[in-house]
């Protein structure tokens, strides 16, 4: 290495941590060289090499045993780690697993579930008017005594600059009293997330920690992307909603979106106040704005855009009218500023409920009482006032009336009695 490579922080651009190794190209661009690389502390037992969010197709196995897995690599670059093999999904065995829509436990057609573990519209109307088997086609997100876990987070954000690499856990807890096979896919974010292992087996009580990697290639636009981590049991499904935020390194907006209200009856108004801040030299130039509802599913309502001159920052307030029909559940008023081929997005999360015939009920019953006890300490307070206007005016007037009754002038004692 020469010139400004001479000069390293390795501390900064070179991670080397648990199934995990990380260089910072943009200050370490000498590194990038054929290199030999261990990772240590393996226990899968068939291990795949990732590199910059896909299977590397550079990487050479030297040799992995206890615990070492050793590889080369042509060209020293961005982030590797490990995860286990794909298994494929296995159609019959009774277990809904990433890929299947639904598993009824065989492999035959016509009562539901496909010989491939795909739902089948109009299933099982075959001759002699029998009732098919019950199949495992969604599984309820509510468990049983004997079936169910949970997960936790449940619900997690992170912001990330183009070309990081990030780290997540999530635990998962069998709370049921029988033993509980657990598939683990990735929703929306299957470019970004992927787990270390796709399928865990735990016993009653028994907890797994299971870590996924995220990692934002270069190639990616800065957006805001939403998507699930499906754990799917036959008996029972959790899920774990994420949103990923993707920055450029050197952005040219910081964009901030804050809702007003976080609570919204479908049908109802939400409002966001959005704030923009130039971070570059230019001056008094149009940009767009962008704003719109998105859900988990990537599904959007209510777009609207508009443009406006900026200078060095830029405040207001937006509103968007959600649908009648919109289904209850959490929500993104996310917004996207642009000029030219430059952009930022920002987010901020809502939930639409509605409020029921009770709630109302309650809060109008709420809001009587407190108009009735402001009515009722205005009036004492107006009584007593009242009250001590009349005290302090009976008081002068009988104060007046002493000094009247009084003689106005002492009568002289003589000076000899």
């Amino acid at each position: 290495m020469g010139g400004a490579d001479l000069i390293v922080n390795f501390d900064r651009d070179l991670n080397i941590s648990d199934n995990l190794i990380y260089v910072d190209n943009l200050n370490l661009s000498g590194i990038d060289k054929s290199a030999n690389l261990s990772i240590y502390g393996i226990t899968f037992a068939d291990p795949e090499i990732y590199h910059n969010g896909a299977l590397c197709t550079d990487c050479t196995l030297i040799s992995y045993s206890g615990g070492v897995y050793k590889f080369k690599v042509d060209s020293f670059s961005g982030v590797y780690w490990l995860s286990e093999s794909f298994v494929p999904p296995v159609c019959g065995n009774g277990v809904v697993e990433t890929g299947e829509q639904c598993d009824d436990g065989n492999t035959i057609s016509g009562d539901g579930c496909s010989s491939t573990c795909q739902i089948e519209g109009g299933g099982g109307g075959g001759g002699g008017g029998g009732v098919p088997p019950p199949i495992n086609i969604t599984p309820p997100t509510t468990g049983t005594e004997e079936y169910d876990f949970f997960v936790n987070p449940d619900f997690f954000e992170i912001t990330m600059n183009k070309g990081t690499y990030y780290q997540r856990t999530i635990n998962v807890t069998n709370n049921g009293s029988n033993s509980i096979t657990i598939s683990i896919g990735v929703e929306g974010l299957q470019s970004f997330i992927f787990p270390e292992v796709r399928t865990i087996s735990l016993g009653p009580g028994e907890s797994r920690i299971v870590r996924f990697d995220i990692y934002v290639s270069n190639s990616r636009a800065a957006d805001v992307y939403v998507g699930r981590i499906r754990f799917v049991a036959t008996q029972v499904q959790k899920e774990t909603r994420a949103i990923l935020q993707v920055n450029e390194r050197e952005a040219l907006f910081d964009i901030r979106t804050e809702v007003l209200k976080k609570y919204i009856p479908p049908g109802g108004r939400v409002r966001a106040n959005v704030t923009l801040i130039n971070k570059g030299d230019l001056r008094n130039f149009d940009v767009s704005l962008e704003y719109k509802v998105i859900d988990f599913d990537r599904n959007e309502y209510t777009l609207k855009k508009e443009d406006f001159a900026i200078f060095q920052s830029y405040s207001d307030i937006f509103f968007l009218d959600l649908p009648e029909n919109i289904s209850l559940g959490d929500y993104l008023f996310y917004t996207q500023v642009s000029y030219r081929d430059v952009n930022a997005s920002s987010y901020d999360t809502f939930t639409v409920e509605v409020v029921s015939t009770f709630s109302w009920f309650l809060l109008i019953l709420i809001l009587l009482l407190a108009m009735y006890l402001a009515y009722r300490i205005y009036e004492h307070k107006k009584k007593s006032v009242i009250f001590k206007e009349v005290t302090k005016k009976k008081e002068k007037e009988k104060s007046e009336k002493i000094k009247k009754e009084l003689p106005s002038e002492v009568p002289k004692l003589p000076d000899k009695i």
